[in-house]
């Protein structure tokens, strides 16, 4: 803090000597780059580290009195229904061990169907704590799949209902004080009920109800005086920090910051509210304070107007954030204190010209995906490092949009959202169902509305609110408006938009609508597109652009196709559509069809097709973006296999490619002519490739080498000059595995539940790719780390697929060297070493407990029949019959609803 600075503050008596002492910690540590380093042997900076991640949805300052501690260690988990589990002296011996993000059961690659579990689930954990009047203690979960109960020492402490939103509890009252263990237990039930949304039943649903504890807790101390939380506070509006951009002029802001603080004591207190305005290095730009008088037990919201000059602005490619730290003075001591990560920005819509970021127009069109959270093996349990290798996946590959589907996001992936500059449509947990015969489900979704914005109402990334349920024409018309006036009510600031199909949003009076009408005097957003009109019908569900990579060249070709007339039509929309998401990013599994989405751009492991890169070839040239990598860029569709096209289709934003092939040139040519719209079309080079032509070119020229084979370059060309090339050569003998590690710059933190994958591809003398070989690849593993998944969920051995096996190194709770080996019978084996790096969030749990647990088996997934056995032949024959026509009903509304869309404006 500078001195001219502190000086020219009007500071209340005893509060300087306070905020002087707190040194400006991150602006004296390491600061280099946005991007994670490559090479994941390299240590990372706690810096980076704790401000890429939120915890509890605000930032934790070092030497504030508010301590936040890991809470995912430690635990202990049994996948039955165990009553009386909750009590303190129960014996959970022969439970196994259990580390937070959390799943039920390790799952196959394809896990559609139903296979996954459903039912109760137990965890629990001890854990000793320093407890006394004067400091409050939290539990904070960030999601548990379904209903869920919380004790603490035989206490319940809370209830929560739905699978994707935070809670937490104060367990102040019931925590021990004479530093025995202190022992919590949560029931986690992810069985199909109607009462909490999304409430469909998970063998109707086009997702899956994954469960258990599958994202981060924490346990949070503060003292007796100190910020509130927004999932405890009843405030309208309230609740923690809220931070509103009232309006943008030039580089200049108007921010206001609304802060609630709680004064637990018997008795008033009076405290000073300071609020400091920081950059991203968390130097000091300006600060209020305020004198607050606060009556016992009582609770009191401060609003402060903050007017900074000559800001730094976030947009989406140039997405800089600012903190707001909060600290808490009483008697000239600081008693709590916290960030508050944000963007300066201003969302308008204006109906002809489409979206403007502070008060500029967008001059492109939004052009993104829908994700579903689902991983392969682990289901919904992605640590976060995993959701923020989904989001930079998303955003390096072309994506400027992506759309929850069909409920609220990680915080972890959301964090990444707005770092990348990644918008995002957030969604309300539902699809295609609305139980208007329980008044509950109409409570609950008018909390999850509430919560939703609460929980993410700071996040400069997050341009619109799906409020309604997702393709639920029934749901009430005055209930959604309910919806659409809890979203303003909880964040009563400008650029703040609902969102719902025409129809419905249209009645219930939404700020933007999905499929809106010409006459709509509104902006529109398409949120699916690409899927739906190629599926023969919603029973079979075949569709020539879902495509498993393994099927090869010709099927992912096919998609491509598919995809860049999808994108022809979207950028062809006028501006008053600001844009479209693809139905869908990344391929997921479902409940209600055995075979999994394989639609996406990517693969349920995150390996691309090739509509990938045409995504990604859409991005100008010369466009820059903090934290991605953009450019120049050419990537050629045809593998040079015996079995591989004539033709060669090269994806890239130059201007022009000049395609060579065996050291000839074939032809420089601009993008295809039958695309109006999209910015960057494919090139298309005809009969190029010919492998029997090849052949005996080789045999008459007598140029077969095994260190030379043939390539093909791909030079990309703009004003003339050439900016980059990919070269791809000639694959020959199998003779490798080479292991590659893809944890894009994420270290692997030993935490016992982040993992990173390990890709392992079978090569040629030169390493050129394999992608026609077979085999199966065995990994091994020593040091502290393990293989999620073995030969019962086929992920160890795995058979590799287009020439590729992955595994999902995880770490355990000791940091070290691990070393991985990757063979295949008859090739030459390959081993890798990855450092696991020390957790920097100091966890809290009992550690003889723990190193006691029984270590987790795999948790293999239950074998699930068509039918329920042991009933008659006639029970047997009914149930299937009732089963055929719910299948049938689901097909229908799926089928209508398609209808739908395609006659709906894109």
């Amino acid at each position: 803090m500078k001195a001219t600075r502190r000086t020219a503050l009007k500071l209340i008596a005893g509060t300087a000597a306070a905020l002087s002492m707190r040194p400006t910690a991150l602006a004296e540590e390491n600061t280099a780059s946005s991007n994670w380093p490559r090479d994941e042997t390299k240590p990372y900076s706690e810096f980076h580290w704790s401000k890429r991640f939120s915890t509890a949805g605000f930032f934790a300052v070092s030497e504030s009195p508010r301590k936040v501690f890991n809470f995912n260690l430690g635990w202990r988990f049994i996948k039955a229904d165990i009553p009386g589990a909750q009590a303190p002296d129960f014996s959970d011996e022969n439970w196994e061990a259990a580390s937070l993000p959390h799943g039920l059961e390790i799952l196959p690659e394809n896990a559609s169907g139903g296979s996954n579990c459903q039912g109760p689930a137990w965890y629990r954990k001890q854990f000793t704590v320093s407890a006394s009047s004067d400091i409050r203690t939290f539990l904070y979960f960030e999601a548990v799949m379904g209903k869920c109960i919380v004790w603490v020492n035989g206490t319940k402490v809370a209830e929560h209902f739905g699978g994707y939103l935070p809670f937490a509890a104060d367990v102040t009252a019931v925590l021990r004080h004479d530093n025995s263990p202190n022992v919590v237990a949560v029931r986690a039930d992810n069985s199909d009920d109607p009462t909490y949304p999304p409430g469909k039943p998970q063998h109707d649903l086009d997702f899956t109800y994954m469960g258990g504890i599958y994202r981060d807790a924490f346990l949070i101390q503060a003292g007796s005086v100190y910020v509130t939380f927004p999932e405890i506070s009843s405030t309208v509006a309230g609740g923690g920090v809220l931070v509103g951009i009232k309006d943008i002029t030039g580089k200049d802001a108007d921010i206001e910051v609304r802060t609630e603080i709680v004064n637990s004591r018997p008795e008033s207190s009076s405290c000073i509210l300071s609020t400091t305005l920081e950059d991203s290095e968390g130097s000091e730009i300006l600060r209020q304070q305020k004198k607050v008088m606060l009556s016992p037990g009582g609770s009191c919201e401060i609003i402060q107007l903050l007017s900074p000059k000559h800001v730094h602005l976030w947009t989406p490619n140039d997405p800089y954030l600012h903190f707001i730290r909060t600290d808490v003075i009483h008697d000239g001591k600081i008693v709590d204190s916290l960030r508050t990560r944000f963007g300066i920005r201003l969302f308008q819509m204006h109906v002809q010209d489409g979206l403007f970021i502070n008060k500029k127009q967008i001059e492109y069109k939004l052009s993104g995906v829908n994700r579903h959270q689902d991983y392969v093996y682990v289901g919904n349990a992605l640590p976060k490092s995993g959701q923020w290798r989904d989001a930079k996946l998303l955003r390096e590959g072309g994506s400027t949009v992506v759309r929850a589907a069909h409920e609220p996001m990680s915080p972890a992936f959301l964090d990444a959202c707005d770092e990348l500059g990644l918008l995002v449509t957030e969604a309300n947990p539902g699809w295609q169902f609305y139980n208007a015969q329980d008044p509950l489900f109409k409570e609950r979704l008018i909390d999850d509305t509430r919560q939703m914005v609460r929980r993410d109402r700071n996040r400069p990334s997050i341009l619109l609110w799906e409020t309604a349920i997702n393709e639920t024409p029934d749901q009430p018309i005055e209930v959604v408006h309910q919806l659409h006036l809890t979203a303003h009510a909880e964040d009563p600031f400008p650029g703040v938009f609902t969102v719902a199909d025409s129809d419905i949003a249209r009645a219930a009076g939404l700020d933007v609508y999905y499929y809106a009408s010409a006459s709509d005097q509104v902006n529109t957003f398409t949120r699916e597109y690409g899927d739906g009109g190629e599926v023969d019908n919603f029973y079979s569900q075949n569709a020539q652009a879902r495509v498993d990579r393994e099927w090869g060249e010709l099927a992912m070709l096919t998609q491509l196709r598919i995809r860049a007339d999808g994108l022809d039509g979207v950028f062809g929309t006028p501006e008053k559509q600001i844009g479209a998401a693809l139905w869908a990013g990344i391929d997921h599994q479902r409940g209600y069809h055995p075979d999994p989405f394989w639609g996406g751009l990517v693969d349920i492991f995150r390996l691309p097709r090739y509509s990938y890169y045409l995504f990604k070839s859409q991005y100008d040239a010369d466009l820059q973006v903090p934290g991605i990598e953009t450019g120049p860029m050419v990537y050629i569709t045809n593998e040079l296999t015996q079995i591989s096209g004539q033709d060669v289709v090269v994806l890239t934003n130059c201007d022009e490619v000049r395609l060579s092939w065996m050291g000839q040139v074939i032809a420089t040519q601009k993008p295809d002519a039958q695309y109006k719209y999209v910015p960057h079309p494919p090139i298309t080079f005809k009969d190029v490739f010919d492998f029997h032509r090849m052949k005996r070119e080789l045999d008459r020229s007598r140029q077969w080498s095994t260190q030379m084979p043939p390539q093909m370059v791909a030079e990309g060309i703009i004003d003339g000059k050439v900016v980059t090339k990919q070269v791809r050569s000639y694959a020959g003998r199998t003779t490798a595995v080479k292991l590659e590690l893809d944890n894009w710059g994420m270290p692997l933190i030993a935490d016992g539940s982040d993992f990173s994958p390990l890709r392992a591809n079978i090569v040629d003398q030169n390493g050129t790719l394999k992608v026609l070989a077979p085999g199966y690849v065995f990994f091994t593993i020593e040091g502290p780390g393990e293989i999620i998944g073995s030969e019962f969920n086929q992920g160890n051995p795995m058979r590799a697929e287009f020439g590729t096996a992955t595994a999902l190194i995880r770490s355990t709770t000791t940091p070290g060297k691990i070393k991985v080996k990757a063979y295949v019978n008859g090739l030459k084996a390959d081993e890798i070493i990855i450092e696991s790096l020390p957790t920097k969030m100091i966890p809290i749990y009992d550690r003889v407990y723990a190193e006691k647990s029984r270590k987790a088996s795999g948790r293999s997934p239950e074998i699930k029949l068509s039918s329920i056995s042991g009933l008659s032949t006639d029970m047997q024959k009914l149930q299937d019959q009732v089963r055929e026509l719910q299948l049938q009903v689901t097909n229908k509304e799926q089928e209508l609803m398609d209808m739908k869309n395609k006659c709906s404006p894109q």
